[in-house]
């Protein structure tokens, strides 16, 4: 019989950003985003999980190394140390919120990942995260 299981990989990445939208104005950016306009940093914590049933033989569904690899080659080396809007070159013209970036991890992982991705969940300080399904 086989049993569904959650697998979740967590992975920090360091990265720099503003929050500013070029359709707004500089009075209507310091309005939504305070002090946020200026550019900053996060230690960020990406939570991946992705979903699927448990094969007796192997006793897993896939390979935690795999899955590391994945987010090494989608994720971590493009955004570990960089800065989002202009390193980045899929994130211009994006306001690099939180949930913006947990749609664009989504994004990247996806194709890879398409019959197992689960959830996406960002913690951008200890008291504030996003979590992405897909949806």
């Amino acid at each position: 019989m086989s049993r569904t299981v959650i697998l979740t990989r967590r992975e920090v990445f360091s990265s720099s950003h503003r929050l500013y939208s070029d359709k707004l104005s500089l009075e209507e950016n310091k309005k939504i985003y305070g002090k946020c306009i200026n550019s900053h940093g996060h230690n960020y914590v990406l939570e991946v999980s992705i979903k699927g049933a448990v094969k007796e033989d192997i006793g897993m569904f896939m390979n935690i190394t795999e899955l590391k690899e994945i987010l090494k080659e989608k994720v971590m080396d493009k955004l570990d140390h960089k800065n989002l809007e202009n390193d980045v070159p899929e994130l211009k013209g994006i306001v690099t919120t939180t949930e913006n970036l947990s749609i664009f991890i989504w994004d990247q992982l996806f194709p890879s990942l398409k019959d197992f991705l689960y959830e996406v969940k960002i913690l951008e300080t200890e008291n504030n995260f996003v979590v992405y399904r897909g949806e």
